[in-house]
């Protein structure tokens, strides 16, 4: 030891103290990094969270849609079978025949002349083109 100058001594102090300089700018910059990284990851679960209540509250609503749309169907079944046997007891066939809401569903289908296109567009000239007649 007595063969180290202090010129050796100041080198070793410095480099120890640049040294622990380095560390500590090295020790903040992956502390920053692994902070940022773990605020993402929450951020990431509770949005994860968020769109599983979402998804949840989703499949809710439309399973309780669908239920009370089996529901109206099953009312509506039952209301028009009561309404027909009431009026199949009630009423007369003839009157009976005269209300619509009780006759079969008989849609009318309009003849359609499949020899002549349709018309899409009015007969003569119309708008800015109409001729004048003075």
């Amino acid at each position: 030891m007595e063969q180290w100058s202090n010129e050796i001594w100041l080198a070793i102090v410095a480099a120890f103290i640049v040294g622990i300089i380095i560390g500590y700018v090295v020790l903040k910059a992956t502390n920053a990094n692994a902070q940022k990284q773990q605020k993402l990851e929450n951020e990431l679960k509770t949005t994860t969270a968020k769109l599983d209540a979402q998804k949840e509250q989703l499949e809710q609503h439309f399973q309780q849609s669908a239920n009370l749309l089996a529901t109206l169907a099953e009312d509506y079944k039952k209301l028009y079978t009561h309404l027909a046997k009431g009026s199949q007891n009630l009423l007369s066939d003839e009157a009976t025949q005269k209300i619509e809401f009780f006759k079969q569903s008989q849609l009318t289908e309009k003849s359609t002349n499949d020899d002549e296109q349709p018309k899409d567009y009015s007969e003569g000239s119309s708008g800015i083109l109409k001729s004048k007649v003075d």
